[in-house]
Order: C-alpha cells, then sequence, then structure tokens
C-alpha cells in the first residue's frame, strides 16, 4: 500500500461525509477514538493529536505517526529530540500541553463541600463535578493540605465486584487510618463507567484461589489498564489542584506517573502498606 494510498484513506475518515462502506477493511491506517475532554481526561497519544487540532481551530481529527530508530525500535523522547533537530522541526510534550489546558480551562468544578463525622472522627467531602462525563466526583480531606507537611494522597477508581464482596474495605480503612495518624491527607474518589472487560478481569483475578483477597485487588489496582490509570491523574490532579495539594506523599507502592508534573503536582514518595 503506497503513501498516497494511506493519505486517501485517512483523508476520507477525516471527512464527515465518509460513510463505513467508504473503507475496505481490514487496512492499513488504524482508527483511533480519543476521550472527550482531550488530555486532561486521558494523557495519552490520542487525545494530544485531537487537541492540537482543536486548538488551532482545525476540524477535531489528527493522524499518529511513530518515529522508528534505525534499528526498528521505537524512538523515545531523547530520539525525538535529536530527530526534531536534525529535520528543524518543533516538538512538544503532552505535559506541555496539558500545562497550556490547565491554564486555560478546567474540566471539573467543585459543587459542594461539608463537614462529616466518621468512625475516625471529622473529615472534609468535596463533590465535584465532571463537565466532561456529567459525573460527580467526591474528596475526603483531613487536616492542612497545603502546608509544610506533604500530605497524603490516595486515589480510588470504581471496582463495582469488590465493593459489593467488601474485599477493598480493609484497604480503604487502612488508608483512612494512615491519613488520621499523619494527620493531614486526602482520599479521592473518581466515579467512571466500568467496561466488561474491567469486570470480567475482576471475576478472575477473585476467582484465582492462590490469591488471598485483599491482595487480589491489590494486584489489579497496581495493575490497571492505562485509560484508568492516566484518567485518575487527568481528572484526579485537577481535584487535588484545587484542594491545595502542590506536594504529596502516594498511599500506594510506587509506579509510573505519565504527565503528573503538568499538573504542578510533585510526588515525595510513596507509603505502602509496610511503609
Amino acid at each position: 500500500v503506497s503513501s498516497s494510498d494511506r493519505a486517501a484513506t485517512i483523508r476520507g475518515l477525516a471527512d464527515r461525509s465518509s460513510a463505513p462502506q467508504d473503507f475496505a477493511r481490514p487496512g492499513h491506517i488504524f482508527p483511533l477514538r480519543s476521550r472527550k475532554g482531550g488530555v486532561l481526561v486521558r494523557a495519552g497519544h490520542t487525545e494530544a493529536s485531537v487537541d492540537l487540532c482543536r486548538l488551532a481551530g482545525l476540524q477535531p481529527v489528527g493522524v499518529l505517526c511513530e518515529v522508528m530508530n534505525d534499528d526498528g525500535t521505537m524512538a523515545r523522547r531523547a530520539q525525538l529530540e535529536a530527530f526534531a533537530k536534525r529535520h528543524h522541526l518543533k516538538i512538544g510534550t503532552i505535559a506541555d500541553l496539558i500545562r497550556y489546558r490547565l491554564r486555560n480551562e478546567r474540566s471539573v468544578e467543585r459543587i459542594a463541600e461539608h463537614s462529616i463525622q466518621t468512625e475516625l472522627g471529622e473529615f472534609r467531602l468535596y463533590a465535584y463535578e465532571d463537565r466532561v462525563s456529567l459525573d460527580v466526583h467526591l474528596a475526603l480531606a483531613r487536616g492542612r493540605l497545603d502546608g509544610p507537611e506533604a500530605p497524603l494522597v490516595r486515589v480510588h477508581l470504581p471496582d463495582t465486584l469488590r465493593d459489593v464482596l467488601g474485599v477493598r474495605h480493609v484497604q480503604r480503612a487502612w488508608t483512612m487510618r494512615r491519613i488520621v495518624e499523619a494527620g493531614n491527607g486526602v482520599v479521592v474518589i473518581l466515579r467512571q463507567q466500568e467496561s466488561p472487560r474491567d469486570l470480567a478481569e475482576a471475576v478472575r483475578v477473585l476467582a484465582a484461589p492462590s490469591q488471598p483477597a485483599v491482595q487480589g485487588a491489590e494486584r489489579t489496582t497496581q495493575t490497571e489498564g492505562e485509560g484508568s490509570v492516566l484518567r485518575t491523574f487527568g481528572v484526579g490532579a485537577q481535584i487535588l489542584k484545587d484542594l491545595g495539594v502542590r506536594r504529596m506523599r502516594v498511599l500506594s507502592a510506587p509506579k509510573q506517573m505519565h504527565g503528573i508534573s503538568a499538573f504542578d503536582l510533585e510526588v515525595e514518595g510513596y507509603v505502602g502498606e509496610e511503609g
């Protein structure tokens, strides 16, 4: 398939008047669907390409091309910067795009704030409306979040099966106790739709006889799909920033956080169950 053939396919995909029957499948161009809300919701290359087109006043349709090294491996940032310099190209990062959008727009808005009593004492409950998904996210905070001592932070994603079975109760109780002991911290509870694949994976892990329930839940949390992890950074980071968090100690095992610096958030360390 020639480059001109692929270009014709791309033009067809970008044409709003095109219909499915206009294309032969399978083909050599792989369509991707970006998340509504762009990089503020999912810090991915798909969302970045569409955001750039939208910000430029163009139709929100982008094309992704991977740059390969001579040995056939995918070029990483250092190689891409050298490539851009050699060919006099401009280069930007997803973090750059997130910073720009955060300076000019937001996708969550605080809609309520109340003090509540729990078994472990008083917490502040915040509610945020997601302008993209229309979901309502929650945050439970205690102590000063913008003080000299970095607060403990934990972000929870929905897990219907484990929540119904009470598997995550021990983990949630441990999180709240650690925050009370530290004197300052926040738990962000993000609401989002669970896919059939998410539920199927939860069933598979819980059904494995060799895995204790709580350990299984923690393992799945650490190996969640990229979409769930990056949504945590997009929506969750906006909530943390609104609450005054700048530096934080994350209540989880160490993990890679794509684009977290773009939200002006600094991770000082990770606190596990033995920490």
